[in-house]
């Protein structure tokens, strides 16, 4: 896709801790903390946009469906047990830079979110017929919402915003 400058640059998936730093980076850019559910959210969101957008997925883990939401399990692990609220960034051997053009559509995922309240970061997660809500299943561990559902779920967002 040559009119399409991100797809062409993005690289390999990252790691979901390096993209959880990178949006603590962001949300400290804008003199704002975060929280590990607002976290948790925008690493979905920008999973998602970069599916819909690159073809490509953000993340190398995959996503899992828990009582909360959409969740990269690393990223839980990693920034939980640090707290809740006003999160840092963690150590990572090895960092992989993230290129320029993804870091501007994170930017812009973070934009676009940043006054949605937690409560309806919470909603927009859970909508009916959301790929978390298409495979669900109360107090089950370890579903996989796979990368389709969520590339389609995101493209039909982006379309119906196109037509708007």
């Amino acid at each position: 896709m040559k009119n399409n400058p991100v797809k062409e640059t993005l690289s390999p998936p990252y790691e979901s801790r390096r993209v959880a730093n990178h949006l603590i980076d962001i949300a400290y850019k804008h003199e704002e903390s975060i929280s590990i559910m607002r976290l948790l959210k925008l690493a979905y969101m920008a999973h998602g946009w970069t599916l819909a957008v690159c073809d490509e997925p953000l993340v190398n883990e995959d996503v899992e469906a828990w009582r909360y939401g959409p969740v990269i399990p690393l990223i839980y692990y990693a920034f939980r047990p640090h707290g809740a609220y006003n999160l840092k960034k963690v150590k990572i051997l090895n960092e992989q830079p993230i290129i320029e053009n993804v870091s501007d559509l994170m930017e812009d995922v973070y934009r676009v979110y940043k006054n949605v309240s937690d409560s309806q970061l919470y909603r927009l997660t859970h909508s009916p017929g959301g790929p978390w809500h298409k495979v669900y299943e109360p107090n089950k561990l370890g579903i996989v919402i796979p990368n389709k559902l969520i590339s389609d779920h995101f493209k039909n967002k982006l379309e119906r915003a196109r037509n708007e």
